[in-house]
């Protein structure tokens, strides 16, 4: 993990080790994890069930311009990339990539504690405030703080300051709730 600032801290998918998935059926990297949600990048290879977490809000968005299919309790739903879909921890839930890789940005928040609004915007043009944690769909090639390749986490702290995204795609997180937790490090 690189912190720039103290009011700012980046998390790129090669900044942490792969791990196994829960189910030990895929491939993980856990980017933020607190008690109440945690960020990973995951990999999702042919036709595999997920992990359940039970009492988990989960948000996915396939990074890949093919997107992912996923079956929900029996029925298919055709994900493209860079779409939010939404999914209750405890559904059995079957990811299919076809026949390639995909990689997928996976937001779990615990239900009882806190509630998740995910957004994906095509460029961030104001400050960060409000904003728990940014997610690059896009990548930047080069910003003050360095190449940021799609899957970077920015967890902005209290800070108010644009970050230059440019006209590449983000995903914006923001919890609310009584045990909504925000800032802090990774």
């Amino acid at each position: 993990m690189t912190r720039t600032r103290d009011d700012l801290e980046i998390v790129r998918p090669s900044d942490v080790d792969p791990q196994p998935w829960a189910n030990g059926l895929g491939v993980t990297r856990v980017l933020v994890s607190r008690p109440d949600r945690r960020i990973s990048i995951a990999e999702i290879e042919g036709r595999t069930p997920f992990s359940s977490f039970d009492g988990s809000d989960r948000v996915l968005v396939p990074l890949g311009p093919s997107g992912v299919t996923l079956e929900v309790g029996g029925r298919r739903h055709r994900v493209r990339a860079l779409e939010p879909f939404s999914f209750r921890g405890e559904d059995p839930i079957v990811g299919d990539a076809g026949t390639r890789r995909t990689t997928v940005v996976n937001v779990m928040t615990v239900r009882s504690c806190a509630r998740l609004d995910a957004e994906v915007v095509r460029e961030v043009d104001t400050g960060l405030g409000g904003v728990d944690a940014l997610v690059l769909l896009g990548g930047l090639p080069s910003t003050e703080h360095g190449a940021l390749p799609p899957g970077t986490v920015i967890l902005p702290g209290q800070t108010s300051a644009p970050l230059p995204t440019g006209r590449r795609p983000v995903l914006l997180l923001r919890w609310t709730g009584r045990h909504a937790r925000t800032g802090g490090s990774a």
